[in-house]
């Protein structure tokens, strides 16, 4: 591990209006100065957990983690067990001192670290040519899913019970098949969300923008087809949790990023049934989040950074450039964007 000296603050003057009345993150946004942190090495990055208002860890290409203690005024930086030709395409904080990073494509590993970096273990490795994980999440401490593209006509989803110690296979024959061509998307680490009561709901595309959905913490599933727009590259890129019983789900194209049609909707009962909001961000959306304190819906991809504050009614697009994911704190006092070019966005209340 190192420090990273490359720390580069630069103030977004951000003209954002809500069409109805004042918006507590807009106003945050609006009166605090947004930074921008560059990673050493320009890396992808696409993994972003902010653990709380003053700890979060990020995950990108060429092997890469940081993290930060302070709220983001310093950053540590370093090589998950030097595998610097993995690209961590998401990332999980268990506490300040200890995270799992998942990475995509063959070999496919999973490491984890309770000593803030320092070392990694590895606890799960799959070298299939077919491998590609897009995504995993924890409901709790101990219980998690991540979930890869289709091998050979089955999507391959493992599970643990023990905080990311050991992995599982979850039985193909209880998972919907997949459909020709369909997968999932590994652009923000977002694809799939896994709730405390047990709801599991992992977002496709290609032939159709699917919900592979599960109630029961992954015991039956079921597929749910989704209004999002689908077709080779469209589909769902993201999921978050509004509340106990509603979802977003958002994408489009990543080669069309200025396309802003069926790329966002809403559910209000686990995502057994999704419906478009009635107007559309303002392109492709790697990445969605809901901020209940400030009751807001907020995308980000590379096109830029929209928000909602009526639940998708309007959209407001704000001047923050491109990211490919975003993470906030419960208190959504801290606020982290990671994309392209080793690039970190960060504003704090």
């Amino acid at each position: 591990m190192r420090l990273n000296n490359v720390f580069i603050p630069i103030l977004f003057a951000l003209s954002l209006f809500s069409c109805n009345s004042s918006n507590e993150i807009v106003d945050r946004l609006v009166d605090g100065n947004i930074q921008e942190f560059v990673v050493e090495g320009n890396p992808s990055l696409r993994g972003v957990d902010v653990y709380n208002d003053r700890v979060c860890w990020i995950s990108g290409s060429k092997g890469t983690f940081a993290r930060t203690l302070d709220a983001c005024k310093t950053w540590h930086v370093g090589k998950i067990n030097n595998d610097t030709l993995l690209d961590f395409r998401d990332i999980h904080a268990f506490s300040d001192i200890s995270a799992i990073a998942l990475s995509a494509g063959s070999p496919a590993r999973i490491y984890k670290t309770t000593d803030g970096g320092l070392t990694w273990t590895l606890n799960y490795e799959n070298s299939d040519s077919l491998i590609f994980f897009n995504s995993f999440d924890f409901c709790d401490s101990q219980r998690g899913i991540a979930c890869s593209d289709p091998i050979r006509g089955n999507f391959l989803f493992i599970k643990t019970q023990n905080g990311g110690e050991t992995w599982d296979t979850v039985d193909f024959n209880a998972i919907p098949k997949p459909l020709y061509p369909e997968g999932g998307y590994a652009a923000s680490g977002t694809s799939v969300v896994y709730s405390t009561n047990g709801v599991i709901l992992y977002g496709t595309g290609g032939a159709e923008a699917r919900v592979i959905r599960s109630v029961d913490f992954g015991k039956t599933w079921e597929a749910i087809k989704s209004p999002l727009k689908a077709g080779e590259s469209y589909g769902i890129y993201s999921i978050a949790k509004i509340g106990s019983n509603s979802y977003a789900i958002a994408g489009g194209c990543w080669q069309k990023i200025d396309e802003a049609r069926d790329n966002i909707a809403v559910s209000d009962d686990s995502g057994k049934n999704w419906t478009l909001t009635k107007k559309f961000p303002s392109g492709f959306e790697s990445c969605v989040k809901y901020l209940p304190k400030a009751k807001v819906l907020i995308v980000c991809g590379t096109i830029g950074v929209d928000y909602s504050a009526n639940m998708g009614e309007t959209w407001i697009k704000t001047k923050l450039k491109g990211y490919n994911a975003m993470d906030f704190d419960t208190s959504e006092k801290l606020g982290v964007f990671v994309g392209p070019k080793g690039t970190v966005g960060i504003f704090s209340k």
